[in-house]
């Protein structure tokens, strides 16, 4: 027998083809007992290695490649834990390693080398130069240097498979045997199979961002997984026997001391038990006004016994902790997400904003005894102060006992075949073609594409090349390319984390874990994550500008009754409402009409994948709540808020608890075994369900209808408290819409900047709301939205080829200088600040020096004499240069007609959409056409009729040589492309030109297309 002692995965990012799966799975299939896994200065496949080791029945061994720097050079070594001290060794040194530094020092190395096998290298190690020449002494030299300065050792024979290196090894064994050092085999192992060598080539190439052609792109052959004989063909068997004899000796199962929650700091000897529950009575007291209702009392008393029982006190104070620093620095915080908001101790410490009692939310559904596990609180914040709540806990707890989580961004289906394209040297057009064939769904993989697009697979029969491209594509989809840090969470550990996993250092100030996140809860680490959202940065934004007028204006304060509020969502009216904002929400809305809170929940948890199917029961429900048929007068209580659908998870449990007398802790077992589809699990608790109905006076057919509904509903029924929490946020958004329409569109139009579709949306709602915008201006605007208590001014860095820099060269120069006297002062000052002729245009046709009063036309057409003048009165100052307006006189204007197309069609090119009312919009009114806009009908599917300008003309000639043509259509909210087949063209192939305004009947093909159905010629050009 034998065992490989050297693997290296794909977590060596780029140098491997091994999955840590199909390693373990090929060492059982050849029968090998044991098998290792020895990356690169990194550990982050150790987890699972021993998972999958674990599952099918292998030994494994840990080990770690690390680059030392031994007697002036860096040298390879590799080392293999003996046990799991050797394990907190080796992660104590990969740690090291991945904190910027490319190799350890000798003192270091020794250190953590302690409780591991040390083997050295023959090929590639120490001595490589002195074994590929056979210089004996050398070799000779080295060895008796290592073994005076290193700890035992074992010295490795591989690359055994050609007489040449079978030679030097031979050299290599007698000269260490003759200083006593054993030898062992070792075949470096890259790829699982012969045939994936060229696909390693192919990686090597991605690596070096290069192609197969390039000569350095040379992998080293034979680093395959050996069968057990063929390593016995090649390798003498003492150096085989030997592999067994370190394996044997390996015992390591990566079972360390567990940690746990960092202990809260309290003073005067107080402990967490003892102050959690003060802090929660008082927080109780507050809430209530003082009046300390039983019922509220008894849930309190019954949460705090479990959290006691759980131990996590701590957790809890951790939360409260930064939340409430974030609120007392003025940061919005979330009023809660996910199961937390059922909780009343989080409602008490202030964790969250929502009352549990007041919407029949269950603590169980977020915290269960019986289901032990952390609980997991998650964090709302304004994406812009995300990072200073992560920075109070980091200060607070320290830098030894928090850390990001680490992510792996992979190859996945689009991204593999332009990485492998260029590799293989596969043309940009080729490359673009199968790309663009590959379905934009999420998760897609190249083999479910091939299945799905016909297109694919004949373009990929038809070629060799490109079908063997393509292979080799699948073959490296999914393997994992780059680090990154994930984009919510971090960790926290009462015990250094450096002693529970290992780290990396991949950011300025905290390190991140080396294991991803699925692997740190069995570690003892507490996850939390501090969610970065807009919307909340958007409130957080609308509030500010109240407070500039009315400073007493709190968000948690308004009423969750306003007649503004419930007639916006009524009328749909939730463009920028969070969660509300998709045409399939608004149709709901429009049906529903809510007019109170609990219909705003109602809407949010309907509008999902699984409810939708119930929407008409619902709604046939609400409109005659009395033809409802519940299934027991006993569940009507639980059910009569959604009219007889259950479409929440706690309405499952509660159905539980009453029908077949199962506590809620075990309803909420129930409720995650049918999530996750336990069918073990879930046979048992069918029996006890059924029985518990039979207890409880139901027929056998009834108890199990009842059981049949539950397993239903909660696989996809949504969870209420989360329901209430995000339902809180919307209804603010959309009351700060309804009472403040000024400050929310300045705000949302700040949060899509960038994004011309949906500032074209919001700036089509301010008009039609009669919302003054007032375009950009050189001598009033800024770098982002703002107003001025009337109107909403755009900034100038929203204009295309300007952007945020020039912005603030103009702002800078404005600042300095004073306001722009007039067209050739302002074209003078930026000018001599480097800004080019392209920006110049873009800011006359945005309208930015309309109050130098001389109309765009006249302005682009003079601009080339402006830039003469402005180069005409620069003159030196010191280093630099300055302007002397009395060297030459300005030069003489001659005003030229505007053509409203011309500027309409210009400032749409700046600015993305139109501002000044446009001809389409006085031409929609005169003929009363009411179809929706393009930027609306670019969001649905279906045939769809619409009205648009021609803002061009693509014609092309079908395989058949028939002419057929592309439209680009727009219209004052955006613009869209319009194929026209041959049949239609050839109708109207004489009038479809620029600058035609037409009515159409289309099928939308995706979120910028239509294929034309019919034609109407509304106003030729």
């Amino acid at each position: 027998m034998t065992t490989h002692l050297f693997v290296r995965s794909c977590y060596t990012l780029l140098d491997s083809t091994i999955r840590i799966p199909e390693l373990v799975s090929t060492a059982k299939k050849y029968g090998y007992q044991s098998v290792a896994l020895t990356d690169h200065h990194v550990m982050h496949g150790v987890a699972r290695f021993l998972h999958e080791c674990k599952k099918e029945g292998i030994h494994p061994i840990v080990g770690l490649e690390v680059d030392v720097f031994y007697h002036e050079q860096k040298v390879p070594f590799l080392l293999l834990a003996k046990n799991n001290k050797g394990y907190a060794n080796l992660m104590k040194l990969s740690s090291l390693l991945c904190d910027g530094r490319e190799y350890a020092t000798l003192e270091e190395f020794l250190t953590y080398s302690e409780h591991n096998f040390l083997i050295v290298y023959g090929e590639g190690g120490y001595f490589d130069a002195e074994l590929i020449s056979e210089d004996r002494t050398g070799i000779t030299q080295k060895l008796a240097l290592m073994k005076s300065e290193l700890p035992t050792f074992d010295i490795a024979i591989s690359y055994e498979e050609t007489s040449l290196w079978r030679s030097k090894n031979a050299v290599l064994k007698a000269l260490s045997k003759a200083q006593g050092i054993q030898t062992v085999a070792l075949n470096k192992i890259y790829y699982l199979a012969q045939k994936d060598y060229e696909t390693l080539k192919v990686l090597s190439a991605i690596k070096q961002g290069t192609t197969l052609r390039d000569k350095n792109v040379t992998p080293i052959t034979g680093r395959y997984f050996l069968s057990i004989p063929e390593m016995e063909k090649i390798y003498d068997a003492d150096d085989l026997r030997r592999t067994d004899e370190i394996a044997s000796e390996c015992h390591c199962d990566g079972d360390l001391e567990k940690t746990g929650i960092p202990v809260y700091p309290l003073k005067d000897g107080i402990t967490a038990e003892e102050y959690l529950p003060q802090l929660c009575l008082a927080g109780l007291k507050k809430r209530l006004n003082g009046d300390l209702k039983p019922a509220y009392v008894e849930r309190l008393k019954h949460e705090l016994q479990v959290i006691h029982k759980m131990g996590f006190e701590d957790y809890f104070l951790i939360v409260y902790d930064f939340i409430r620093y974030g609120r007392q620095k003025g940061i919005y915080i979330g009023p809660g997400r996910g199961s937390a908001a059922g909780s009343l101790v989080a409602y008490c410490l202030g964790i969250t904003m929502v009352d549990p009692l007041q919407y029949n939310l269950l603590f169980e559904r977020f915290l269960n005894a019986e289901r032990v596990s952390m609980p997991d609180i998650d964090t709302d914040i304004p994406d812009i102060h995300r990072q200073e709540i992560i920075d109070y806990v980091y200060q607070k707890y320290g830098e030894q006992h928090i850390a990001n989580i680490i992510t792996f961004d992979t190859l996945a289906a689009r991204a593999v075949l332009r990485d492998v394209g260029k590799a293989m040297d596969i043309s940009k057009r080729e490359i673009d073609m199968i790309v663009g064939l590959i379905p934009q769904t999420p998760k897609i993989t190249l083999e479910k594409a091939y299945e799905q697009k016909e297109k694919l697979r004949v373009l990929l029969n038809a070629s060799p090349q490109l079908m063997e491209y393509f292979n080799m594509s699948k073959r490296i989809e999914g393997l994992p390319k780059n680090k990154s840090i994930h984009a919510a969470g971090i960790v926290m550990s009462g015990k250094p984390i450096e002693d529970v996993i290992p780290t990396i250092q991949m950011a300025e100030g905290m390190k991140t874990t080396q294991f991803v996140g699925n692997y740190l809860e069995e570690r003892g680490l507490i996850k939390m994550d501090f969610l970065g959202l807009k919307n909340l940065t958007t409130i957080d934004e609308i509030v500010q500008m109240i407070h500039k007028h009315n400073p007493d204006f709190h968000i948690l304060s308004i009423p969750l009754n306003d007649a503004k509020t419930y007639r916006l969502f009524a009328q749909a009216d939730t463009i920028g409402v969070f969660q509300f904002e998709s045409d399939g929400m608004r149709n709901l809305l429009r049906k529903m009409k809510p007019n109170c809170f609990e219909d705003i929940i109602a809407a949010l948890a309907l509008f999902r994948p699984g409810p939708k199917d119930q929407i008409n029961t619902y709604l046939e429900g609400r409109k005659n709540p009395a033809s409802v048929v519940y299934p027991s007068k006993e569940l009507e209580p639980i059910l009569k808020e959604t009219y007889g659908v259950t479409i929440y998870q706690e309405q499952v449990m509660l159905m539980a608890q009453i029908a077949a007398k199962f506590s809620l802790v075990k309803a909420d077992i129930l409720r995650k075994a049918i999530s996750k589809k336990n069918e073990e699990e879930l046979a048992g608790l069918r029996q006890e369900y059924v029985l518990g109905c039979k207890d409880n006076g139901y027929s056998d057919e009834t108890a199990s209808l009842l059981f049949d509904l539950a397993e239903k509903f909660a696989g996809y029924g949504f969870n209420k408290s989360h329901a209430v929490a995000y339902g809180l946020v919307a209804y603010q958004l959309a009351y700060l819409k309804a009472n403040y329409p000024l400050e929310f569109y300045t705000s949302i139009l700040n949060s899509v900047i960038g994004d011309s579709t949906k500032s074209a949306i919001y700036i089509t709602e301010c008009r039609r709301k009669h919302i003054s915008i007032e375009a950009p201006d050189v001598n009033r605007s800024t770098d982002i939205y703002y107003h001025n208590g009337k109107s909403i001014i755009l900034p100038l860095s929203i204009i295309k080829d300007v952007g945020t820099l020039a912005a603030r060269t103009i702002l800078d120069e404005r600042d300095k200088n004073g306001r722009f006297g007039d067209y050739f002062d302002f074209v003078a000052r930026v000018v001599l600040r480097k800004m080019n002729r392209t920006q110049l245009e873009r800011l006359i046709s945005a309208g930015a020096l309309d109050e130098f009063d001389l109309g765009r036309t006249t302005m682009l057409n003079t601009l080339d004499d402006a830039i003469k003048y402005a180069k005409l009165v620069q003159v030196p100052f010191g280093a630099q240069l300055s302007i002397d307006p009395q060297l030459v006189s300005k030069p003489i204007v001659v005003r030229m007609k505007d053509s409203q197309e011309e500027l309409s069609e210009n400032e749409k090119a700046a600015l993305g959409f139109n501002l000044g009312e446009q001809p389409i919009v006085h031409l929609r009114q005169k003929l009363g056409i009411t179809y929706p806009p393009l930027a609306e009908l670019n969001s649905n599917r279906g045939l769809y009729r619409g009205f648009a300008y021609i803002q061009s003309v693509r014609q092309i000639r079908t395989r058949k040589g028939d002419l057929m043509c592309f439209l680009k259509l727009t219209d004052e909210t955006g613009e869209s492309d319009m194929a026209v087949m041959p049949n239609l063209y050839s109708q109207y192939s004489q009038y479809l030109v620029k600058g035609v305004y037409i009515q159409f009947y289309a099928k939308i093909q995706d979120e910028a297309s239509f294929l034309a159905n019919q034609i109407e010629i509304v106003r030729q050009k």
